[in-house]
């Protein structure tokens, strides 16, 4: 016959059996709970949760579930406080277990809870009594009458707790008493992850106290109605989450300066996506993937991988690479790259061409995802963007679910994309150099010829149109023949420029009534007009 566990062996046992965050928790609890001496449950002091224990006339005490049970509903129908205002007396006559044949109480116990205790227990305080977290609970659980309903109520997946988070002095603290307080009274451990942070510190890496506080020394960002004043609570929001919170947190005005401008530069991204969807209807006006141009697949696809990443990094509570992946995709491949390019498309072709609807479905779909990833963290600034998403699927950001999108490409097509983007780095430093040479002033007022027999240019030549308007020049030739000696050549536009686009074109002027316009511009004005 097996040898029943011993209590430390099963809470032991109970340790692997949770997710510890970071990883190194798990042998900081387990070193506590296999060094933890004796527990003493009570505290020999004037205030607290009392025991309610009583003693009879020869000083033994009277210790029955049944006054544990009775007690806890006097208290929950007056408050703690009950205990120390009435006699041993009255609350005898209160509590006495219908039928007693035991010995009569004579007094009462003055002693309260050990302080691990009350705040152990507080899993069967909230999540065992609180109808709208939808807890099962377990046979052992014997709770007050106005709970008895609970205990009816059919087992659901909220207990245990999704997650405890705390300070990485709790091992030995709330982390390590609500383990043994659930594991005894309900036979395993109330959390399936726990999660520890460092603490904030000043530049001086000393740790931001609750005494030093109390001297006046530094007020705590996250609760200061002076920081809240001066940066928002989204931007304290942000630069919290932009913190590895399994260290300690330097907290200085320096910093959160910083994520301040990256804040800017994600709320400039959102505002120019909204702004361009004033016409767009996804009901009416969304293109079909297959139908989408080039240039928009490719940020859908990279904004599918963006997703996927971002969500990974929640699951894994890692706030720190939600808020890395999120800003550095925004300042790169959106407002670098994507935003900038496709203004020709959004400001110049006709309202309702089908560039410009492929362009705004992207656009749609990108805000959309954004608002839902930065929800969690930018919560008033995500909700506040999302009353001006069309179409959108929930009337809150915060009721709707965030899904990772399937968007794929084939080889082929990620593969020119690739080479369009490898072209792209070559032909930008050049485009500089003109510059600085006065050859030209604005990349628009550019003429660039590429030369060589690189298969990365034999392949672009069937993907030009992408590469000027990635290259952001008026006119770009590709000569796949010989051997390259000037392999980038950049010269001023021919033509005239467009007063529309800005455009340098040979057919400034050809369209009659439209003396300053190209063609694109003259035929987008008579379809406004029409």
């Amino acid at each position: 016959m097996p040898v029943p566990l011993t209590f430390r062996a099963r809470a032991l046992a109970e340790i692997d059996r949770v997710t510890w965050i970071p990883d190194w928790g798990v042998n900081r609890i387990k070193s506590a709970v296999q060094s933890r001496p004796d527990w003493c449950i009570s505290r020999q002091r004037t205030w607290g949760v009392p025991l309610p224990a009583f003693y009879d006339a020869m000083g033994e005490p009277i210790l029955d579930a049944q006054i544990v049970r009775n007690a806890a509903d006097l208290i929950e129908q007056n408050g703690s406080n009950v205990w120390f205002e009435k006699s041993a007396g009255e609350l005898w006559s209160l509590l006495k277990p219908k039928g007693w044949k035991g010995a009569a109480a004579v007094a009462k116990s003055n002693d309260t809870l050990d302080v691990w205790i009350d705040s152990g227990s507080s899993s069967r305080a909230v999540l065992m009594r609180r109808a709208e977290l939808h807890h099962s609970v377990g046979t052992s659980c014997r709770l007050s009458q106005t709970s008895k309903a609970a205990q009816q109520r059919s087992p659901a997946e909220k207990w245990p707790a999704d997650v405890y988070l705390e300070g990485s002095d709790q091992h030995r603290g709330w982390f390590q008493s609500s383990l043994l307080l659930s594991l005894a009274g309900n036979g395993a451990a109330p959390y399936k992850t726990v999660l520890t942070h460092g603490f904030m510190v000043d530049a001086d890496r000393e740790k931001i106290s609750k005494s030093k506080q109390g001297q006046g020394v530094y007020e705590k960002p996250q609760t200061s109605e002076a920081y809240i004043k001066k940066w928002g609570a989204d931007i304290v929001r942000l630069w919290v989450s932009s913190q590895d919170f399994r260290n300690d947190v330097i907290v200085s005005e320096e910093r959160i300066t910083k994520v301040a401008e990256t804040y800017r530069v994600i709320r400039n991204a959102v505002r120019y996506q909204l702004s361009n969807l004033y016409d767009f209807d996804p009901a009416k006006h969304a293109v079909p993937d297959d139908n989408l141009t080039g240039l928009d697949r490719w940020i859908l696809a990279e904004f599918s991988k963006l997703e996927n990443e971002v969500i990974a990094a929640y699951d894994k509570y890692e706030f720190h690479v939600v808020y890395q992946k999120l800003s550095q995709f925004i300042a790169v491949e959106l407002s670098s790259i994507y935003h900038d390019v496709i203004k020709d498309r959004l400001y110049t072709d006709p309202a309702n061409s089908p560039r410009r609807r492929s362009t705004q479905t992207a656009l749609h779909r990108l805000v959309t995802g954004l608002c839902q990833m930065l929800a969690p963290i930018l919560s008033f600034t995500a909700d506040e963007a999302w009353e001006f998403v069309p179409g959108k699927p929930a009337a809150s950001v915060h009721e709707a679910t965030l899904t990772p999108s399937a968007f794929t490409r084939s080889e082929a097509e990620t593969s020119a994309w690739s080479g369009l983007f490898a072209l792209r780095e070559k032909l930008l430093p050049e485009l500089e150099k003109a510059r600085q040479a006065k050859i030209i002033g604005k990349s628009l007022e550019a003429r660039v010829i590429l030369r060589g027999s690189d298969p990365l240019l034999v392949d672009a030549k069937t993907h030009l149109e992408y590469l000027r308007e990635l290259s952001n020049v008026s006119q770009l030739e590709i000569e796949t023949n010989g051997n390259g000696v000037v392999p980038v050549e950049v010269v001023r536009a021919e033509g005239q420029k467009c007063e529309r686009c800005w455009h340098w074109e040979t057919d400034v002027g050809e369209t009659a009534g439209h003396p300053t316009l190209c063609g694109r511009c003259a035929e987008a004005v008579k379809q406004f007009k029409a």
